[in-house]
């Protein structure tokens, strides 16, 4: 059983940068004030650290099982 995981950032996300700052990975983009995007899901580690960290808990990492 292989897993993936999908990133979703939810519309209350208020661009902090706290996520795209604190990726390792880089899976995260965005500028001050506008919504976070997913740069590339595939590089995903599953750390968890964005949506650990999120203040308004606008970004959800979910294991898919592929």
């Amino acid at each position: 059983m292989t897993f993936r995981l999908k990133i979703e950032v939810l519309s209350n996300c208020i661009g902090c940068g706290i996520c795209w700052t604190i990726c390792p990975k880089g899976v995260l983009t965005g500028k001050l004030r506008e919504r976070a995007s997913v740069l590339n899901e595939s590089l995903c580690s599953g750390c968890f650290s964005c949506q650990n960290n999120c203040p308004y808990s606008a970004i959800k990492v979910i294991p898919i099982q592929s």
